[in-house]
C-alpha cells in the first residue's frame, strides 16, 4: 500500500501535534486527480506529460466546453488505474473564469465509488 501526504491549499495537512498527515485509498486517489486536472499540461519539468490541458478551455468556444472538458480529463487520467472522469456539468462561465464539475469513478481495491468534483479556472 502507497501512502501519500494529504495537501490543503497548497501545502501539507498537519494534525493538532504538527504531524504531516498521511492518506491512502480513496481519499489519495482523489488528490492524485485533483493535481492532474489542476497542472497545466507541460508545465512540471521532471514529467512533461503530467497535467491536463483545460488551462486551454478559456479560449475555445462556449458550446464545446463540456464535450473539450471531458476529453482533457480523460487524457489527464490516463495513467491512474483507480478513477477515470465520467462526465462533466460547465458550472458557470464568466469573463474571467469557469467552473466545472466532474463526475469520476473510483474502482480501487478498497471499494468502487462515483464521486462528483468542483474544478475551477481563472483568466
Amino acid at each position: 500500500m502507497c501512502l501519500d501526504t494529504l495537501l490543503c491549499h497548497g501545502d501539507h495537512k498537519r494534525d493538532q501535534q504538527g504531524f504531516v498527515q498521511k492518506v491512502d485509498g480513496a481519499q489519495e486517489a482523489i488528490q492524485r486527480v485533483m493535481i492532474r486536472l489542476s497542472v497545466p499540461k507541460g508545465s512540471f519539468v521532471p514529467d512533461p506529460n503530467l497535467g491536463s490541458r483545460l488551462f486551454l478551455l478559456g479560449q475555445s468556444p462556449v458550446e464545446q466546453t463540456e464535450e473539450l472538458a471531458l476529453e482533457y480529463a480523460k487524457e489527464a487520467l490516463l495513467d491512474e488505474k483507480e478513477v477515470q472522469a465520467v462526465s462533466v456539468k460547465k458550472i458557470s462561465k464568466t469573463g474571467e473564469g469557469l467552473e466545472l464539475e466532474f463526475e469520476l469513478e473510483y474502482l480501487g481495491k478498497d471499494a468502487f465509488e462515483r464521486f462528483g468534483v468542483k474544478w475551477e479556472l481563472n483568466f
